[in-house]
């Protein structure tokens, strides 16, 4: 409904929205939890049940929110104090004055389901608690007299919690006897299942929404970490609503690489908001052609980012230093950010966000990602490559923002291009392909551009070499067809700088096109 003045209004049934306070967690639930709405957590032991249950908590207490925290096991509240105690998250000043830890055991053994009912009710009336939390909730089925009953017991406590529009935490751990899930999955509003998994010799946690009355979750396994600041969750790229937004319309303009004989089988470069990846053997000089990327623009005032998997910051820049491309120089100034990741040990969709939050802060017009290999280990699942790639491609497009990744392949001494995960590479929009030929034992460099979408290109072979300048693409085919001992299938020369462009622009000295809109 709306007011006179055109404002709009929740409806008087509208639930309000009861945030976590868990990283990436809030939007896997559309939002936070519905006031007065029941959780089932499910997982199994050490998945984070308990901290997880801890963390919202001591997250509304920090806003003034009482809490009851009850427990039906036989572990002192002490020790799990000592627990959580390691965790950032957690306020001392808050035990026992906004968050209150009480054992129901004793209720249950003296007068089972129906006494503790009772004595639920009565706590969350005398605390004014708004969020209530039981740790262990399938042992009431131990002093129930009927699986009836319990279902029954389950049922009245979150209906009452409802009334007093208490939000309910029930933490459980599966099992085939208690049979959780099917029990009172159909009671309760929302189902969050929570797994440790192992994948070779790594292990894995994962989220998954089975269930959410009232709202629209996030589908599917999202991975989580448990560090000494609690549990971060990274809501999978693909899944977010960033990854289907459609891209920004933008004036594409030509973005040169910086060396002149790829820039002219690319006819001026590459356009903003596409995807270019690098392809070719260990050592053919992928990190290097990057670089040149990077370099060129921050040379032209445009800032730039490297993501690396491999080599650190300092190898970067002094080896971009040996080839006179002062890219030191434009770290200092802030022109480049690196951002490093010598570890597979983060979740990829943790990647996903640093990166993105640098994109925000930095709004580098050039992004260098070296390499497909290192997001290929941070993936626990690798089928997701494919997905995960258009998302982020989608995500950058949207900032106009020109992106080389590179990948390595087998060394090749033929045409044939053999990538990893073909699936995924079908994702980019761009593919330039650097490999190996020895004729007459020695070793020539060949570049070539396989693809490019929404523009022309020269389908020519050139040969190049890496000097102390960096690479340098000779001016023809002719070099090349020698070298492969075929001087008589020259591709066409391409058009000169300034004949045309993707979208019918013209291209100036600088890289820069004019009037054509693109749309990524």
């Amino acid at each position: 409904m709306s007011t006179h003045d055109g404002e709009h209004t929740a409806h008087p049934w509208t639930a309000q929205r009861v945030t976590t306070g868990v990283s990436g967690f809030d939007e896997v639930l559309d939002g936070g939890l519905l006031e007065g709405a029941s959780c089932l957590i499910s997982g199994g032991p050490g998945t984070g049940k308990t901290t997880l249950g801890n963390q919202i908590a001591y997250h509304l207490a920090a806003d003034d929110v009482n809490v009851l925290f009850v427990t039906v096991m036989a572990e002192a509240h002490d020790c799990m104090l000592m627990h959580i105690a390691n965790f950032g998250f957690f306020r001392a000043e808050l035990v026992g004055h906004r968050v209150h830890y009480v054992s129901l055991v004793h209720q249950l053994a003296e007068n089972g389901v129906s006494g503790a009912i009772q004595e639920l009710r009565r706590m969350v009336h005398t605390y004014d608690a708004k969020l209530l939390v039981i740790d262990g909730i399938a042992r009431c089925e131990d002093f129930a007299p009927s699986r009836a009953a319990y279902r029954s017991f389950v049922s009245e406590l979150v209906a009452q919690m409802a009334a007093y529009r208490c939000s309910t935490l029930l933490l459980a751990q599966p099992d085939s006897e208690s049979r959780t899930l099917h029990d009172i999955g159909t009671i309760v509003d929302d189902i969050v299942l929570l797994e440790d998994v192992s994948l070779g010799v790594h292990d894995t946690r994962l989220l998954r929404m089975l269930k959410m009355r009232g709202a629209v979750p996030l589908r599917g396994q999202h991975e989580f970490v448990i560090n000494h600041a609690g549990i971060d969750v990274y809501p999978r790229l693909e899944a977010r609503p960033l990854a289907i937004q459609p891209a920004r319309p933008m004036h594409q303009k030509r973005l040169p690489v910086g060396i002149d004989g790829l820039d002219s089988l690319l006819q001026g470069g590459l356009l903003t908001g596409s995807s270019t990846l690098i392809a070719g053997p260990p050592g053919i000089g992928k990190t290097t052609l990057g670089l040149h990327f990077i370099a060129e623009g921050a040379h032209r005032g445009t800032p730039g980012m490297i993501a690396s998997f491999g080599e650190a910051p300092e190898r970067l820049t002094s080896r971009a230093t040996g080839f006179g491309l002062e890219l030191e120089r434009h770290v200092a100034s802030g022109a480049v950010r690196i951002l490093w990741q010598p570890t597979s040990d983060l979740p990829l969709d943790a990647w996903a966000n640093q990166l993105l939050a640098a994109v925000v802060e930095h709004r580098p017009q050039r992004l260098f990602i070296d390499g497909l290999t290192g997001l290929v280990r941070l993936a626990s699942f690798p089928d997701r490559l494919p997905g995960f790639l258009s998302a982020l491609g989608n995500a950058l497009r949207a900032e106009g923002i020109a992106t080389i990744i590179s990948v390595e392949t087998p060394t090749v001494e033929d045409a044939e291009l053999d990538i990893p995960l073909p699936e995924a590479v079908a994702t980019l929009d761009n593919v330039v392909l650097l490999r190996y030929v020895e004729p007459r034992s020695r070793l020539h460099r060949l570049i070539s551009v396989l693809r490019v979408r929404e523009s022309g290109f020269d389908p020519g072979i050139r040969e190049f070499t890496i000097t102390d300048r960096g690479i340098e693409v000779a001016s023809s085919s002719a070099s090349a067809a020698s070298v492969l001992g075929d001087d008589t299938n020259l591709p066409p020369s391409p058009p000169k700088s300034g004949e045309h462009d993707a979208a019918g622009g013209t291209s100036n000295n600088d890289g820069q096109t004019t009037d054509h809109p693109g749309g990524g």
